[in-house]
């Protein structure tokens, strides 16, 4: 069965998410992580800080500022999926 993830923004003060595989890279401006399927979510803003990861059951917190959030597919392009 495919994990369904759930992101939260909270009155652009925090944002949470899960299925959280890893943070990739993160600042004060911005925030990176990766999903267990694969998609790359990025979060924008000020005074962004990480308050809460568990690696292992997936759950993300973080709280400042967020301006706009990106959310979109692993990167790989469609014909590295047809060709695996």
């Amino acid at each position: 069965m495919e994990n369904l993830h759930c992101l939260t923004i909270e009155n652009k003060r925090k944002i949470s998410a899960t299925f959280v595989k890893e943070v990739v890279a993160f600042s004060d401006k911005e925030i990176k992580v990766r999903l267990t399927d694969g998609a790359i979510l990025q979060a924008f803003g000020d005074n962004l800080k990480i308050t809460a990861f568990d690696e292992n059951s997936g759950n993300f917190i973080a709280i400042g500022n967020i301006v706009s959030v990106k959310y979109g597919a692993s990167g790989k392009s469609l014909l590295k999926k047809v060709f695996k």
